[in-house]
């Protein structure tokens, strides 16, 4: 069994054994629909995809037992996703994401073909990104055409920090998980990553969670959650939405036991940003444009002089943002130290 509780990864051309098993599974699910997502078998007897011309993601969970694969062809610079199958025993939106954010945290351009009637598969793939493909004609049966385009890296948000301490432009959803802070001014801002339930994204227990509203009862793991009261100053979400819970002026309860530079208590100096994920799969583009306008408005209004990981300040007990976490864009982008 596996130490995470997914696996998502590259088809090596020479594994032979998986390479059965996925057109074994392939096979299986012959007709669109009961676990594919869109297009057609692309298995053959070889057991793959011709490596020259397309690559294959494979998504295995903690047990290594396959659930969903993503087959792609390059041409012309673009990817074209020409099959993309979830188990249909299992929750085909949060595995199909899984296999999906692999291929777009390398990609530039990517698109697919999608059957007629099929809004809740669209809806799947607006909400990582892609568009409607103005520039295709409509095909055959309604089937549609979209299409996913990576933002040059100097197009950020324009965010707006207002007198009251809160972001103009960020949703905001009041916590009572705060206090005043001892001294003026913040200068450390903290990245986390949360996601409730653990590894699914798209619900809205994390912001029940910061306003003490979440059910024990919804899930096995909230129960471990049924006393804690945190709460963070901001919370980005997969497709980039800034949801603000406290205002910068006010000490939110993100960071606990805590040092940075010596300094004890991070709560006290520092603002917390959650971003929707987990420490075993890539941040979304636009969680990543989100980020670096909030710390670049944060940066003309407060003398910020350091950006760290929650594992950073609290090594011995957190882990966030993880390993995925591409620290080197943000830097870049930034200009702040850890």
């Amino acid at each position: 069994m596996n130490s995470v509780p997914f696996r998502v990864f590259l088809l090596d051309p020479r594994d032979e054994q998986r390479a059965g098993a996925l057109a074994t599974f392939d096979a299986a699910l012959r007709s669109e629909g009961a676990g594919r997502i869109c297009g057609a078998p692309v298995f053959g007897s070889a057991g793959t995809v011709d490596e020259r011309e397309g690559a294959v993601w494979v998504c295995e969970d903690e047990r290594e037992a396959l659930a969903g694969f993503l087959a792609t062809r390059r041409k012309n610079g673009v990817d074209e996703i020409v099959s993309f199958v979830v188990d249909p025993a299992r929750q085909w939106d949060t595995w199909g994401y899984r296999l999906l954010n692999r291929l777009l945290a390398s990609a530039s351009e990517v698109r697919v073909r999608i059957g007629g009637g099929r809004d809740r598969v669209r809806a799947f793939f607006h909400r990582a990104g892609f568009i409607d493909d103005a520039g295709h004609h409509p095909l055959c049966g309604g089937a549609v055409s979209l299409v996913y385009r990576r933002k040059e890296d100097g197009q950020h948000p324009e965010l707006t920090l207002l007198p009251s301490g809160w972001i103009a432009e960020a949703r905001q959803v009041v916590s009572p998980n705060c206090n005043e802070r001892p001294q003026r001014g913040v200068d450390l801002l903290v990245v986390h990553n949360i996601s409730l339930p653990p590894y699914q994204y798209g619900g809205d227990d994390v912001e029940k969670l910061f306003t003490n509203c979440l059910d024990p009862s919804g899930h096995p793991f909230y129960e471990s959650l049924r006393e804690l009261r945190v709460s963070a100053h901001f919370f980005v979400r997969r497709d980039g939405e800034l949801v603000q819970f406290v205002p910068v002026g006010r000490r939110a309860w993100h960071a606990g036991v805590s040092s940075w530079r010596g300094r004890d208590g991070c709560n006290d100096f520092s603002v917390g940003v959650e971003m929707e994920g987990c420490d075993f799969e890539p941040f979304s583009d636009a969680q990543y444009r989100t980020l670096i306008a909030l710390a670049r408005c944060l940066m003309r209004d407060q003398p910020l002089a350091g950006m760290t990981g929650h594992e950073d300040i609290a090594p011995n007990r957190k882990t966030d943002p993880g390993p995925w976490f591409d620290w080197e864009r943000v830097r870049r982008a930034v200009g702040l130290p850890g």
